[in-house]
């Protein structure tokens, strides 16, 4: 069945920056994608919203923990397929949900138990030159 929205609607043509034109605060980190992933009332905020207006399709040969993984990085929706079994479904969510994104793991990753000498010992090799990728400032640390 077909809805006809009463409200007007947007095209990612309509938010082209053009080079030249386009004022210089208008810049690509300040655009919002953020959709309402509920319904709600109008004049009322939406309890549950999206970053990004994508989600995967549910299907077997698409769907899977890593697209899972990289759509809720970037802040959109997964949908897991039904032609599985319940416990594959569930293991699927917990390999998701389970996902630490930026943890690295590295020999110089300290502990409950590590000591101020071996923080003191290990700091030195790891200090940046500079603090903010963008202006390259020096700092003293």
């Amino acid at each position: 069945m077909a809805f006809i929205y009463d409200e007007p609607s947007h095209t990612f043509s309509e938010y082209l920056i053009i080079p030249g034109y386009t004022p210089a605060d208008c810049t690509p980190d300040k655009v919002s994608l953020k959709v309402p992933l509920v319904r709600f009332k109008k004049g009322e905020e939406a309890k549950y919203h999206l970053n990004i207006p994508l989600t995967s399709a549910v299907m077997q040969a698409v769907s899977g923990t890593k697209l899972a993984i990289a759509l809720a990085k970037e802040g959109g929706l997964s949908f897991i397929f039904g032609s599985q079994s319940i416990e594959s479904q569930a293991e699927m969510v917990d390999r998701v949900k389970r996902y630490k994104a930026g943890f690295v793991t590295s020999d110089s990753n300290i502990t409950p138990e590590t000591t101020l000498a071996e923080i003191f010992r290990i700091t030195p090799s790891h200090r940046p030159l500079y603090h903010g990728s963008h202006r390259r400032r020096f700092t003293k640390w």
